[in-house]
């Protein structure tokens, strides 16, 4: 089962137009996910959690949520790698409380260094964000590194995926940004080119990968450094229908978050894709890559 939802809470949500309606506005419409957006911090408090937790579960809405912009986790200051995992831990006790998981985040920039120089000041600031979270209680809650589409931030497709390998997928799972990888990485067309990428998935991280799937997608514009704004799903940049195909065929279950800025409209664009293309179950292209 493939769920899908808005990143944020849903344009039409009527009322007060928090998450706890957001959420329940989600279920009324037909979709079946949401992920909180923390992108300028984490305010949520455990009293309105525990609201919004309610509506998800009165409501069947897997929910997951997305970390400030601001964490890097390869910064030179050391006041902003304390930072980054303040922001991380944060992210991460609000899911906990809103009963969500992934807590998605940008891992960082590389800021003029070497992909390898970065590596080992993203581990170290990873291994402090799950101390913390052990320390404070914070069980059932998965990091999740998000392949970033800028080419100057760390966060590409091995890079989460090496994150993952190194701290397991009960622990951290690679949020795949097809729309970023779209703009960072290769431009994609074909099921062909949304294969490589699945294929890659499984090949390191096993079943599990094709489980517990969490991505983004929405159209994007870019430049030769890579993301510029995201597009509506109209603007075909990058297609869904392909990669729906392969979810479909290759049995992947797990949620698929539109960044779109028509949020839910275009998250039941997606979802009705899925669905046209899931009855029919075409087979899955093989091969290596």
């Amino acid at each position: 089962m493939i769920r899908f939802g808005p990143a944020g809470i849903p344009s039409g949500t009527p009322g007060a137009g928090g998450t706890a309606e957001g959420i329940a506005y989600c279920g009324k419409i037909g979709l079946s996910a949401m992920e909180a957006e923390f992108v300028r911090g984490v305010s949520m408090k455990e009293e309105s959690a525990k609201l919004a937790r309610a509506a998800s579960e009165g409501n069947s809405i897997s929910l997951s949520c997305h970390a400030p912009y601001y964490i890097n986790c390869c910064a030179k200051e050391k006041q902003k790698l304390e930072a980054s995992v303040r922001h991380i831990v944060a992210s991460a006790q609000a899911c906990f409380w809103l009963g969500a998981s992934p807590a998605v985040f940008h891992p960082g920039y590389y800021m003029g260094r070497t992909p390898k120089e970065c590596a080992p000041l993203v581990t170290d600031t990873l291994k402090r964000c799950f101390s913390k979270m052990d320390e404070l209680g914070i069980k059932g809650v998965r990091l999740g590194a998000e392949l970033t589409g800028k080419k100057s931030a760390y966060g590409s497709l091995d890079e989460i995926i090496s994150l993952s390998e190194r701290f397991g997928v009960d622990h951290l799972i690679p949020v795949v940004d097809f729309a970023h990888y779209h703009a960072r990485v290769k431009r994609l067309k074909a099921r062909e080119d949304y294969s490589e990428i699945l294929v890659q998935l499984e090949s390191h991280l096993g079943s599990e990968a094709t489980k517990n799937f969490h991505c983004h997608f929405s159209g994007i514009a870019f430049t030769g450094a890579g993301e510029q704004n995201h597009l509506p799903i109209s603007s075909q940049s990058p297609p869904f229908a392909p990669l729906a195909k392969e979810l479909a065929s290759r049995g992947f279950s797990g949620t698929v978050i539109c960044e779109s800025p028509l949020i839910e409209k275009d998250a039941l664009v997606l979802q009705n894709e899925y669905l046209k293309t899931a009855k029919t179950r075409c087979r899955p292209i093989v091969g290596v890559f």
